[in-house]
C-alpha cells in the first residue's frame, strides 16, 4: 500500500513538471492582449480606457478614424473610450514588448513558444493569427462570428514576419478587426 501511495506521490509530481508553468497558457486574458513599457513595467491592454492608456503612452496624434499614433511605433484605436487595438510596428523595438515577453524582431518560434500553437493556418505563411473567443474561453480555428456582440468577444492576434522576424503586431477584437470600427 505504502508503495502504491510513493508511485502515486512520484507520478503527481512527474505529471506536475510536465504542465508547463512557464509556457503559454490555454487562455487569454484581456491583460494579455496588451503591451509593457520596457523602461517602467507600465501595460496598456484592450479594455483599458484612454485617459489610463495615454497615461503610459503619453499623448497620441489622431491618424484616423480613432487611430492614434504615439511614440515608439505604438498605434491605439478606441472605441467609446477603450482601447480595442493596439498595434506595434519596428520602431517599438527596444520600447514595449507584449505582456507575453514577444517583440518586434523576434522570430517565429518564439512567437509560438509564448503563444503556442493554437494559431489559424494562413496563406503566405509569414503572418500567425490567434483567434480567442474570451467568453468561450477557447481558442479557434478561424474568425467567423455570426453577429457584432459575437464579434466583440472573440480577441484577434495577429503577428507579420519579414525574412522569418516580426515586423508588426496587432492586438484586437474580431468586430474591429471586420469594420474598422
Amino acid at each position: 500500500m505504502i508503495r502504491y501511495f510513493c508511485l502515486l506521490i512520484v507520478l503527481m509530481l512527474v505529471l506536475g513538471g510536465c504542465s508547463g508553468g512557464d509556457g503559454p497558457t490555454e487562455k487569454l486574458t484581456k491583460e494579455d492582449m496588451g503591451i509593457v513599457r520596457l523602461d517602467n513595467g507600465q501595460k496598456v491592454y484592450y479594455g483599458m480606457n484612454r485617459a489610463e492608456a495615454e497615461e503610459v503612452l503619453g499623448t497620441g496624434q489622431e491618424h484616423a478614424r480613432g487611430v492614434f499614433n504615439y511614440e515608439s511605433g505604438i498605434a491605439v484605436f478606441y472605441r467609446d473610450d477603450a482601447v480595442v487595438a493596439i498595434r506595434m510596428e519596428e520602431e517599438s523595438k527596444g520600447h514595449y514588448q507584449t505582456t507575453r515577453g514577444a517583440e518586434i524582431g523576434m522570430e517565429i518560434g518564439e512567437f509560438k513558444e509564448r503563444y503556442g500553437e493554437l494559431y489559424a493556418p494562413s496563406r503566405p505563411d509569414d503572418i500567425l493569427y490567434y483567434f480567442y473567443d474570451y467568453k468561450k474561453e477557447k481558442f479557434l480555428e478561424k474568425n467567423s462570428p455570426e453577429t457584432e456582440k459575437e464579434a466583440r468577444n472573440i480577441f484577434v492576434f495577429s503577428s507579420m514576419f519579414h525574412n522569418g522576424y516580426a515586423d508588426t503586431l496587432l492586438f484586437t477584437d474580431s468586430y474591429y478587426a471586420s469594420s474598422g470600427k
